[in-house]
């Protein structure tokens, strides 16, 4: 309430009460983790609190399933054994970079990613074999590499060492593919609390048009889709709208359509073409909205903005501004997607004055 009241302005609105998680532990279906060297050891882990030159052994996490705890050592435990380099961020020397792990919660499907700084495949490859036979379930192993100095764990390119190059989760009754870079709610359980609480928001009649900005791998369109007449999702990442679109062919849907770019550019071309939207979701990242795209969506006019964030301070930012241009905050549902962690995930409805 402080922010959307200090920072957004907001006068008279419901702030909800928490909807709180319904696992407090294990919960995370997407981990990643750091590797560096130590006292001369591999180590792979999590940073220490406001340090990003100190990474901490982790040998087993409490935010993930066992499965991946078993993964993560497997992958620590080869890594020394096959004396693998660790990437040194001075020198540009190295292999290894960091080791990001997926879980299918309601598929059971387990993902390793491995981000080095060379396709160094033939060196690799008996690792991907190692993990599959400690964790059979493991479905995937694929490298990504960054050769590049920026310390993110996203590579150029991408070589499947074992198995597919997705996962499968299931969500209410849809099956979604999730790739190794693609964005997909990191609580499967609560996702499901969460998407449901959106289409109650959205009060769909079956003949609206709905836009669904910043729409990862589709899961808010599909499970939107079934209830309106077409849905446009809008996502950066090709990587994510090439799943959104395979996942949509999979559960035979067809009223939905995935456009890759970022939504400052793409949201203006569909003003200027005339199109219409009764209802726009929108899950931006931390940052929220860049001006160039809360300008067009004012200029959209829908009746019904659902906003989902996981910042209450750029939440308020953006209200505050859809409030001047003639909107209304009905509510704020605040969801805890990230037990044991100071972050909040909320979802806002506005509608147009």
């Amino acid at each position: 309430r402080d922010c959307l009241e200090r920072l957004g302005a907001a006068g008279d609105f419901e702030l909800r009460s928490i909807l709180p998680a319904p696992e407090a532990y294990g919960y995370r279906n997407k981990m990643e983790f750091t590797v560096a060297e130590a006292a001369g050891a591999t180590v792979i882990g999590l940073h220490e609190a406001d340090r990003y030159d100190v990474v901490l052994d982790t040998e087993r996490c409490l935010l993930q399933s066992e499965a991946m705890n078993t993964l993560l050592a497997e992958v620590r435990g080869q890594a020394r054994d096959r004396a693998l380099a660790v990437y040194d961020q001075d020198s540009g020397q190295g292999l290894l970079r960091f080791v990001t792990l997926r879980e299918g919660r309601r598929t059971g499907d387990r993902m390793v990613n491995i981000v080095v700084a060379a396709p160094d495949v033939e060196r690799l490859q008996p690792v991907a074999e190692a993990l599959v036979a400690r964790v059979p379930s493991t479905a995937s192993v694929v490298l990504n590499v960054n050769a590049k100095k920026a310390a993110v764990a996203v590579g150029t390119e991408e070589h499947v060492l074992v198995g597919r190059d997705h996962i499968t989760e299931r969500l209410d009754d849809l099956t979604f593919q999730v790739s190794a870079n693609s964005f997909f709610q990191t609580n499967t359980l609560q996702a499901e609390r969460l998407f449901g609480l959106v289409e109650q928001a959205c009060e769909l009649t079956g003949e609206e048009t709905v836009l669904d900005l910043y729409s990862g791998t589709g899961a808010i369109s599909l499970l939107l889709a079934r209830r309106c007449r077409h849905v446009y999702g809008i996502e950066v990442a090709a990587a994510a709208v090439d799943d959104a679109t395979r996942n949509a062919r999979a559960n035979g849907i067809d009223n939905c359509t995935f456009l890759a770019g970022e939504v400052r550019h793409v949201l203006p071309t569909f003003v200027r073409d005339g199109v219409t939207a009764a209802v726009v979701v929108a899950d931006p990242p931390r940052a929220g909205f860049h001006p160039k795209a809360l300008q067009a969506l004012v200029a959209l006019a829908p009746v019904r903005i659902v906003y989902v964030s996981c910042n209450p301070a750029t939440l308020a930012r953006d209200v505050g501004d859809l409030l001047r241009q003639g909107y209304r905050l009905e509510w704020v549902q605040p969801v805890d997607m990230f037990p044991q962690t100071p972050h909040i995930e909320a979802v806002a409805r506005l509608r147009r004055a």
